[in-house]
């Protein structure tokens, strides 16, 4: 309800699909957000305690993001559950500003937030973003808060783009108006561009070889320099935008793609890149 915030935590919405890789679909910019939300818990609740929540919080909203699992029961009462939290996610009118609770769906039910399942959940944002860039994911609604900042006469009204809600405008209610979210027909297509079988090969590939060398750099980062550390995750983000490219079929994917690989033979020659298992060091020059 906080555009600067929501800002921070839209890319966590902005998956078509819902299903438990969603749960792990998390904004960059999030981190330095969320201390908003727990530093009121430093006045009363211990520090141990509050860590502890936080993990289990963290670890109980994972398996919530699934539509395999229906309706439990009593449980629907109390626990925020897959079917709560597949309204949070929706982008159907009646699942906006909705089912807000992490762990516990009482708040919601207290507060007048809550909305039960109704009709067939349509997931993403209101105004996709019809992108696998990551890089774009995360920056876009920065750019749109800062463009309509500019577009926007007088202070109070820019600050009101800051901190109320995403769909505020001068004259608006603090959430905006009800009546321009726009209409679910249920015939949404997710934004999936068609790709040949050989490219959806070669991605995948090459994703799992970013998945050995991200968990090889979690294993060693303590042993790595700070230069070392920053080029390898560079190079990551680098290898997913070009992923992303590459899903899209746009038309410099491919020139984008060589240049990675080039870079990528050569920090690998130079030691700065390693793989968890030796044996597939030629494998990956090749």
């Amino acid at each position: 309800e906080v555009n600067i915030l929501w800002a921070a935590h839209q890319v966590h919405h902005s998956s078509e699909d819902y299903n438990l890789f969603t749960a792990l679909r998390q904004s960059v910019l999030q981190k330095y957000t969320s201390w908003m939300f727990n530093l009121p818990m430093a006045l009363f609740i211990p520090p141990s305690v509050f860590a502890v929540h936080l993990q289990f919080n963290l670890l109980y909203q994972f398996w919530i993001h699934t539509e395999v699992i229906t309706k439990l029961g009593p449980l629907e009462w109390i626990l925020n559950t897959p079917s709560h939290h597949r309204v949070h996610h929706g982008r159907n009118p009646y699942c906006i500003d909705k089912n807000y609770g992490g762990t516990l769906i009482i708040w919601d039910r207290i507060f007048g937030t809550f909305e039960a399942e109704d009709a067939k959940v349509v997931y993403g944002l209101t105004h996709p973003v019809n992108s696998f860039d990551p890089i774009m994911l995360q920056l876009r609604p920065l750019a749109h808060i800062w463009n309509t900042l500019w577009a926007t006469p007088g202070f109070c009204n820019k600050l009101s783009v800051i901190f109320k809600g995403p769909g505020w405008g001068p004259g608006k209610p603090r959430l905006g108006l009800p009546e321009e979210i726009p209409v679910i027909t249920g015939k949404e297509v997710p934004f999936n561009p068609s790709v040949p079988a050989y490219l959806n090969c070669y991605a995948l590939v090459h994703f799992a070889v970013i998945v050995d060398l991200y968990t090889e750099l979690l294993a060693s980062m303590t042993m790595l320099s700070q230069g070392t550390v920053l080029l390898r995750i560079g190079f990551i983000i680098l290898s997913l935008a070009s992923f992303g490219l590459l899903m899209e079929n746009k038309s410099k994917a491919g020139i984008l793609e060589i240049i990675r690989c080039l870079v990528f033979v050569g920090v690998y020659k130079l030691g700065y890149f390693r793989s968890q298992f030796s044996i597939l060091g030629y494998a990956y020059e090749v």
